[in-house]
């Protein structure tokens, strides 16, 4: 059992990134718009390769809703085997804000699942709608949001969250990816993530820095533990409209 859950906590720490990062499409961008970001850890490994690409867009008044399918590689170690999966997630522009609805986070039971070998994964999530400004200015502070998840695969019950604070713009810099040299906004926030199966609690609280391309999303962004030591690096590699 002790092994089991160890398993299901890893994989829900894995399925975080993969849909809580904002990719960097535009409203304007068109169905077969394509972006891909690589995660690189501190040690020098790839830890996350993820492929997105626009299958869908629909606009309403003063609403664009992209949707998007997302393949993505994803090692929790650096001699891991990694899981392969694909999920599907919606993107909302208004004409003040860029949202991740929290209802794309059910996409992570196809991860789970895999993770543990076919167990039949249900999630509910209830909180924010995660959102960053169309038009940011250095100096604005973001408010809070924190998503929480009710997790049921077959009988055994978890609980998980993910809550981003001290959320701030605090500057603006001209940043070069592999994919093209981007002006940006530097956004600085620290998440807390938090996994708990019966009696087992696992947490992780980390500092994020993000460069933040106004209307679009985060082009690069740097992960750093509680002491202030990177952990990671993620970039845009390609971006083909």
């Amino acid at each position: 059992m002790r092994s089991f859950i160890a398993a299901l906590a890893v994989s829900l720490f894995l399925s975080i990134p993969v849909l809580s990062n904002a990719q960097a499409f535009s409203k304007d961008d068109p169905v077969g718009a394509e972006q891909v970001f690589v995660t690189t850890a501190a040690e020098g490994w790839v830890s996350e390769r993820t492929t997105y690409k626009i299958i869908d867009k629909q606009e309403t008044a003063g609403k664009t809703t992209l949707t998007i399918a997302a393949h993505a590689s994803v090692r929790a170690a650096r001699d891991s085997m990694p899981i392969e999966t694909d999920v599907t997630v919606k993107i909302v522009y208004t004409a003040s804000s860029i949202i991740l609805p929290k209802e794309n986070f059910t996409g992570s039971a196809s991860m789970i699942e895999k993770a543990l070998e076919g167990y039949k994964v249900d999630m509910k999530f209830s909180g924010d709608d995660p959102s960053v400004p169309i038009a940011p200015k250095v100096g604005d502070k973001l408010p809070d949001t924190e998503i929480k998840g009710d997790i049921n695969i077959e009988g055994i019950k978890a609980k998980m969250s993910l809550k981003a604070s001290d959320r701030r713009i605090t500057g603006q810099e001209r940043v070069t990816v592999p994919a093209g040299t981007f002006d940006c906004f530097v956004m600085e926030e620290t998440t807390t993530a938090k996994v708990s199966v019966l009696i087992i609690s696992e947490s992780e609280k980390t500092m994020e820095k993000s460069w933040l391309v106004p209307g679009m999303g985060d082009v690069k962004s740097a992960t750093y533990d509680k002491k202030g030591k990177l952990v990671s690096t993620e970039e845009m590699i390609s971006y083909k409209k």
